[in-house]
């Protein structure tokens, strides 16, 4: 997790219920992590000594790097509230065009089909919003995020 991002994204939550600061792309964890395996892979030399590994020949190190430097600089969502998330997505739209700040306060939630997306995940995060109905979305994100600063 990177602080920053965590401190920019911590006190939101998508209509879907996703907390965006345990979020890996919201907090940053995914584009920390990108930027460490390629400071590994730079500091290490691994391009040099990777063929005398099994596999490590077939392995273009040049666009690998360029590929980690482009998630550690471009991975990185606001939130939805902020004009992150998916482009999209099928659930925020919906929730905006309904007027919903987040689906647990839609009463179609038990039919909708806009979280297919999200495979299983999806069906996670529509019990939770199922079990969280007429709470307040303040109170939902401040107790996915407790603990955590």
């Amino acid at each position: 997790m990177i602080k920053e991002a965590f401190d920019s994204v911590k006190d939101q939550m998508g209509p879907c219920g996703i907390a965006c600061g345990l979020c890996d792309l919201g907090n940053g964890t995914v584009a920390g992590s990108a930027r460490r395996v390629g400071d590994y892979l730079r500091n290490y030399g691994v391009s040099q000594w990777a063929s005398l590994l099994s596999g490590g020949s077939d392995i273009d190190f040049d666009q690998l790097l360029k590929s980690l430097d482009w998630v550690s600089a471009s991975i990185g969502c606001l939130g939805c509230e902020k004009g992150g998330g998916p482009p999209d997505c099928t659930i925020r739209k919906c929730a905006v065009e309904k007027g919903h700040d987040i689906c647990s306060e839609c009463p179609g939630l038990e039919g909708c089909d806009k979280f297919g997306w999200l495979g299983d995940y999806g069906g996670t995060l529509k019990a939770k919003l199922k079990g969280s109905e007429g709470r307040p979305k303040r109170e939902l994100v401040e107790e996915a995020i407790a603990g955590i600063e």
